[in-house]
């Protein structure tokens, strides 16, 4: 049986407690994690929601694109622009205000409309896991994480040399292949991957809208990740990423004819862990860049998009006095520049404070706030507290937790003028969104953790919420209330048959209207079986259904179903074949209105490991 992997110390902002996902298999509340102390602590007791896809899950559902791995999570919707390369808006439990990090670097990208991050580009094969945190995390990482964080945790070197890689190819004439290499010593570790990806892929615009030509996309990425012991107490990491992308699109309707984008990323950053007062004392000190540069071809001719970039200075100290006792603080200072409609800078200064009881046995509170101080905005605090009790004896985890966030404009928000809406300067007015949010949920083992069920029920109010209309552009113009409801089971029902499931109920709404928040499906779910039939053959079946979804500027989007299958066969400890059918039934199915999806797609591939 697999279980979770923890989440990586090496991350500078590590995320909370684990809940079982689609892929995830069964695991102790032993288990170390980083949590949302941001120090490493048994699973048993952090108190609020997260779910973890690791990369042998990643590899069983053959996944080509993140966007496709986060779908099958509690709680997160994904409406794309179209395959292969097309935009993604993302939400967790309805709302759109979400970090995104690698490796504990936020790439959000600040000249973006709401400053979001296209998971299209990512490397899926220097991965390691995933973690996707649910509900308003302020307290960990201030603006921009109202919704919950996604963070991208990417491969470590280990002692020796290895490595793998794959190639596949089929559908919409797609040739998709990657290698990771690693290797290292007591002193030193490093791993580097790379891929490309290109595709003829699909119409952007639907083709049943009269679009006939196809949007090709192309993709290479570079991650590279050093680690050194120093001595024995200081640790020091180096990550460095680079992508550039070629990606097709089309204007709205029946339009043929190719407009390009152009987008290339990187990021660096450095950290470096001195543990002091026999490791009780622990300090990491990071420095951390990343860039994004937008342009769009038309007609031979290139314009600059957007460009944006965040420099992020971070001290974190945590001291734990004793088994029941600790507390933590952190400082950071965060630059973020942005060209879009015009330029503008953000400086934000930030505290973070916060202690860890066990008040009695078996019960962990954590509780803490953070200061930022936006050189726009002014001060903002955001407090946090959760708490969990874990009965061993049972395997009975009940956690909760309450929590304020904030969500400044964006820059391009803050600088947007709108011609045809009559605005003619930029809405100087326009406030942050602040949100509370609170959740209650529990886990069960059951027959000797072979099973694990367990619920979460989550309420969120939003007040200053931004939103855009064609009579005024950016404006705060509503509230917003969210409650729902997660549920899962994860079970190894047999050595050879496993089951994955969740179901999501999402009552998103302007509370000053009633009227549903765009986009936001009421009932999401994901279901997964996987059956070994003999030895080294696996198959898989996965169905996700997507509720019908509303629109403000455009028809509503109906609910869809799809099938896929996968199936892959180890011919020894060295090589894997495998095979997919994407959209095995062939629906027809929009994410956005008008944009198009693929239709039953088969691909084919090999791995290696060296």
């Amino acid at each position: 049986m697999k279980k979770y992997l923890p989440l990586s110390a090496i991350s500078l902002i590590p995320i909370l407690s684990a809940t079982p996902t689609f892929a995830q298999d069964s695991q102790p509340m032993d288990i170390i994690v980083s949590t949302a102390t941001r120090y490493e602590q048994p699973l048993s007791n952090v108190g609020s929601s997260i779910s973890v896809i690791s990369a042998d899950d990643l590899k069983a559902a053959q996944i080509t694109f993140l966007q496709d791995a986060l779908t099958t999570t509690p709680g997160v919707s994904i409406n794309q622009n179209g395959s292969f390369g097309g935009l993604s808006s993302l939400r967790i439990r309805g709302a759109k205000q979400v970090t995104i990090l690698i490796d504990g670097v936020q790439v959000n990208d600040p000249s973006t409309t709401d400053g979001s991050a296209n998971f299209a580009n990512y490397d899926v094969n220097a991965v390691d896991h995933i973690e996707i945190l649910r509900g308003p995390q302020s307290i960990l990482y201030g603006s921009d994480a109202m919704g919950g964080v996604i963070n991208v945790i990417t491969k470590s070197g280990e002692d020796g040399f290895g490595g793998n890689g794959f190639l596949e190819g089929g559908s919409y004439n797609t040739v998709n292949g990657g290698v990771n290499i690693y290797g290292g010593d007591q002193k030193l570790h490093y791993s580097l991957s790379a891929r490309s990806i290109r595709s003829d892929g699909i119409s952007k615009a639907d083709e049943n809208d009269g679009n006939t030509e196809q949007d090709a996309y192309r993709n290479i990425s570079l991650h590279s990740k050093l680690s050194a012991t120093l001595s024995e107490n200081l640790k020091s990491t180096i990550i460095a990423r680079f992508s550039k992308t070629y990606s097709e699109f089309d204007d709205f309707g029946p339009i043929d004819g190719d407009k390009i984008d152009h987008s290339t990323d990187y990021l660096l950053a450095s950290r470096s862990q001195l543990d002091l007062l026999d490791g009780k004392f622990k300090n990491t000190l990071s420095f951390e860049y990343s860039h994004s540069l937008r342009e769009n071809e038309a007609a031979l001719i290139k314009t600059e998009v957007g460009k944006g970039a965040r420099l992020n200075i971070d001290y974190f100290g945590h001291y734990q006095i004793d088994d029941r006792f600790g507390f933590s603080v952190g400082l950071q200072h965060e630059e973020t520049k942005a060209t879009s409609v015009s330029s503008q800078k953000f400086n934000i200064d930030s505290i973070v404070s916060e202690i860890s009881l066990q008040a009695i046995d078996h019960l962990t509170i954590t509780a803490g706030g953070r200061y930022d101080h936006h050189n726009q905005f002014g001060g903002t605090i955001t407090p946090r507290i959760t708490a969990a009790y874990y009965m061993e004896d049972t395997g009975t985890k009940i956690f909760s937790n309450w929590a304020e966030g904030f969500k400044a404009p964006s820059i391009f928000q803050l600088t947007y003028i709108c011609s045809f809406c009559g605005l003619t300067a930029p809405n100087i007015t326009l406030k942050p969104e602040e949100t509370t949010g609170w959740e209650i949920g529990f886990e069960q083992d059951i027959m000797g953790k072979n099973i694990i069920i367990g619920a979460t029920y989550f309420k969120q109010n939003i007040k200053n919420l931004i939103d855009f209309s064609f009579t005024a552009g950016y404006d705060n113009i509503a509230r917003a209330k969210t409650n729902g409801l997660e549920l899962f089971i994860d079970a190894d029902i047999n050595d050879a048959i496993s089951l994955n499931a969740h179901y999501t109920y999402t009552n998103a709404k302007d509370a000053d209207t009633g009227n549903p928040l765009p986009r936001v499906p009421k009932n999401t779910a994901f279901g997964e079986i996987r059956v070994a039939l003999i030895e080294n053959l696996n198959l898989g079946l996965s169905v996700t259904y997507n509720d019908k979804s509303t629109d403000p500027y455009s028809p509503d989007t109906d609910s869809w179903t799809r099938t896929d299958f996968k199936v892959s066969y180890q011919i020894n400890e060295l090589f894997e074949l495998y095979a997919r059918i994407d959209n095995l039934l062939n629906v027809e199915y929009q994410q956005v209105y008008g944009f198009g999806t693929a239709d039953r797609s088969a691909y084919m591939g090999a791995r290696a490991k060296f």
